[in-house]
């Protein structure tokens, strides 16, 4: 039985489409799967109410997350005044706009509502001069999260916010409505 060249050549070609065409589908869903694995990040933020220190980021879905912030300072210096300070924020983070540019920068449009806590202390040689004051709030904003090459997130967040310190004499004096200005780096993996 002779082998037709032409036929056998039309065989390896519709073969050969079939696999660049599955080689095509199989690196595109890599990539959208490589993309949606970056759903944590790690780094710093910088806030009144996120507070300043250590951050945490985890995505809940396509459009939700949490971000976690935990920042502790202890300044001890014999002969001088000593500080004790800590926070703890937490917020909740709801995307309303993504945009991607190219394949190395994107950005993300959010609303976020958060929590705070924190508490202060001073003393010196002769004893206690700021006894242990604990304070919350509670507060919301809008924020911006541009991320480059798919991975160092810089998310920048502006709102209001209302602090509660128990430190003063009336109720007025313990509380504080301000404007809210955070900042933070993260690494998202």
């Amino acid at each position: 039985m002779p082998i037709r060249i032409g036929s056998f050549y039309t065989g390896i070609m519709k073969n050969h489409r079939v696999f660049l065409i599955l080689c095509v589908l199989l690196t595109v869903g890599s990539f959208v799967l490589f993309a949606s694995d970056y759903d944590r990040g790690i780094g710093a933020q910088i806030g009144r109410l996120s507070g300043g220190g250590l951050s945490f980021y985890q995505e809940l879905n396509a459009v939700s997350a949490l971000q976690a912030t935990v920042g502790l300072s202890l300044s001890s210096y014999p002969g001088y005044t000593s500080y004790f300070d800590y926070g703890l924020g937490v917020e909740y983070q709801k995307t309303f706009f993504s945009s991607s540019y190219q394949d190395w920068f994107e950005t993300d449009l959010y609303w976020f509502v958060g929590l705070n806590h924190g508490g202060s202390a001073s003393w010196d040689g002769s004893g206690i001069q700021s006894p242990f004051t604990p304070s919350i709030g509670f507060g919301a904003g809008f924020g911006v999260e541009p991320v480059f090459l798919s991975h160092l997130s810089v998310p920048v967040s502006f709102g209001y916010g209302v602090f509660y310190t128990a430190e003063g004499s009336t109720f007025v004096d313990m509380l504080d409505i301000a404007f809210l200005a955070q900042i933070g780096v993260r690494y998202r993996y």
